[in-house]
């Protein structure tokens, strides 16, 4: 919503006209995403480990201090990067219609119902190679870190790709 709400109205000709170097306004909107993203990721990812280790008393017990803290951590930066994920396909297709009827099908129905008929390839998905990191065990090809990075690999080329198109398009 942050993004295309600028391509309504020539809210976007009004955004470059104070800030006119489109890369610089780019990074400034993907900025002025990820840190609200990461702190309410960190807020409530905390919160609900916080209650959930509570709620549990006695019967938590598995995790080391170090799971716990990938748990939560990762939580909020897989928030983070799907977010970014989001805004950047956004950018490229100038619509947040297209960018959610892009999304909801992909992350509901390739990663869960073709996912688990398609084996191994499914795990590189953005959202599928993101959640090993929520997971206590994990069996595949990616570990917890190694997801997230394939994640970030993701967004890291929608960012560049929402990029190129608010630099090569017209407002």
């Amino acid at each position: 919503m942050a993004v295309s709400a600028e391509y309504h109205g020539g809210a976007l000709r009004l955004s470059l006209s104070a800030v006119p170097r489109r890369g610089r306004w780019f990074a400034a909107k993907m900025t002025a995403i990820a840190v609200p993203a990461l702190t309410v990721g960190l807020a409530t990812t905390l919160a609900a480990f916080a209650v959930g280790r509570a709620g549990l008393g006695d019967a938590v017990g598995g995790l080391s201090a170090a799971e716990q803290v990938r748990g939560v951590l990762g939580s909020a930066l897989y928030l983070t990067l799907m977010a970014l994920f989001a805004a950047g396909l956004t950018a490229l297709l100038r619509s947040g219609v297209a960018t959610l009827s892009l999304l909801i099908p992909f992350v509901l129905v390739v990663s869960f119902v073709i996912g688990d008929a398609a084996g191994a390839a499914t795990e590189f998905l953005p959202d599928k190679a993101g959640q090993v990191i929520l997971y206590e065990t994990y069996d595949g090809t990616l570990g917890p870190w190694s997801g997230l990075a394939v994640t970030a690999l993701w967004t890291a080329a929608a960012l560049l790709a929402g990029a190129w198109s608010v630099r090569r398009r017209d407002a």
